[in-house]
């Protein structure tokens, strides 16, 4: 086994299949949907800019500090601690690493996987069986091509990287790590053998929602075509709890709330922020998720006109509104 991934070998694990996995799949030929998961999801864990590490002298080590967060959800304000992940690089310098973009569009990419029937449970949590080839077909299929290195670190990362959610009360919701286990053969092995079986144990927040029924259907395919971080998670959000789109029931957010929920970095000047924002917005607009917006600002007057927030008021498009109705009629099925 390559060192620091799952030394556990797949016929170790009690492996299950539930009825709530079941229910989890859409087993129809050329399904374009897959699943939110609730609560996990938006968590702000995932880092958009460039990773600024510090070197320690007289280690071959570059460090980065841990992330801390606020976010809302469902009207409850959360903290978010993201401990970064240390992998080593082929020079022999370890580097830490908090889980990005690539991390977040494999994971999708494996739950996708799922939804189309290759879920199991493995000593009761929610997981997936897969090879490299799979894997590496699926990414190619919706535009994300990473090669077997990079595939390899993201896994070490999701393996390593440590998550730790409380409540503003002081709860602990969550500590652990993207993925709770990983098993590959030894990297030389993998990269060679691209149907070798692999093995990925989801987060614990994942099981939950199987096994409460609280995941949502989401268009995968609009969601991993995004060209904006914005664009993606704002839709995912709007899948999950926008359940009565209508045309006469727009979606408000604030823009502060987009920079906070979604881990983003809040400029100087909020109109940067204001630019990004439309742009996802506009690409959503493309692909058929929202029909139209429209923008309220709040100004501060007293400070020369200085913007302090943005609300946006969303009409849905009449695709995405249908897409919901049938998520919900799917959601009142299974939870009969």
């Amino acid at each position: 086994m390559e060192a620091g991934l799952q030394k556990k070998k797949l016929e170790e694990f009690s492996q299950t299949k539930p009825q709530e996995l079941s229910l989890f799949e859409f087993l129809i030929p050329e399904n374009k949907y897959s699943n939110s998961i609730e609560l996990y999801d938006f968590i702000p864990k995932y880092y958009w800019g460039k990773m600024e590490r510090l070197k320690v002298e007289n280690h071959k080590k570059e460090v980065l500090t841990i992330l801390e967060r606020i976010f809302e959800y469902r009207g409850k304000q959360y903290e978010v601690r993201i401990i970064p992940a240390t992998v080593m690089d082929e020079n022999g310098i370890e580097k830490d690493y908090y889980p990005s973009y690539k991390e977040e569009i494999i994971e999708d990419a494996l739950r996708k996987m799922v939804c189309d029937g290759q879920g199991i449970f493995l000593d009761d949590q929610a997981g997936i069986t897969f090879s490299l080839y799979e894997l590496k077909k699926e990414l190619k299929r919706i535009g994300h091509q990473y090669n077997d290195e990079q595939i390899k670190k993201a896994f070490m990362v999701c393996s390593r990287a440590t998550i730790e959610v409380t409540r503003k009360d002081g709860a602990k919701i969550l500590s652990s790590h993207i993925f709770g286990a990983v098993g590959l053969q030894t990297f030389e092995e993998w990269k060679n053998k691209n149907n070798v079986k692999c093995y990925v144990q989801f987060n614990p927040l994942v099981t939950t929602s199987i096994k409460n029924k609280t995941f949502r259907q989401i268009n995968y395919e609009s969601t991993m075509s995004y060209k904006t971080v914005i664009a993606r998670q704002l839709h995912k959000r709007m899948s999950h709890h926008y359940t009565q789109a209508s045309l006469t029931n727009p979606y408000s957010i604030l823009l502060t709330t987009i920079i906070r929920d979604f881990g983003l970095t809040r400029y100087q000047n909020l109109n940067m922020n204001l630019r990004d924002a439309k742009l996802a917005l506009e690409e959503m607009k493309e692909k058929e998720v929202i029909l139209e917006y429209k923008i309220e600002k709040t100004i501060e007057v007293q400070k020369r006109n200085k913007l302090i927030d943005i609300k946006f008021l969303i009409t849905p498009h009449p695709t995405f509104s249908n897409e919901m109705r049938i998520g919900n009629s799917i959601y009142s099925k299974i939870n009969k």
